[in-house]
């Protein structure tokens, strides 16, 4: 299965239209490397809550 390191920008994006759920639909593994977790929950917004929510399934 497909694996992927990301980074800020598709984070934000997708969490910005609702649609998170489009990188585990395409990619089996979704790391988040530390200093981007920090970077895009650094805001208690959307994204932050959505990425927050589904921490345990990407890192």
């Amino acid at each position: 299965m497909r694996k992927v390191v990301v980074n800020s920008t598709p984070l934000i994006v997708l969490c910005g239209i609702g649609r998170l759920d489009i990188l585990r639909s395409v990619y089996h593994d979704i790391f988040i490397p530390v200093a981007v977790y920090r970077e895009v929950t650094a805001v208690e917004d959307s994204a932050c809550i959505q990425i927050k929510k589904r921490a345990d399934g990407f890192m």
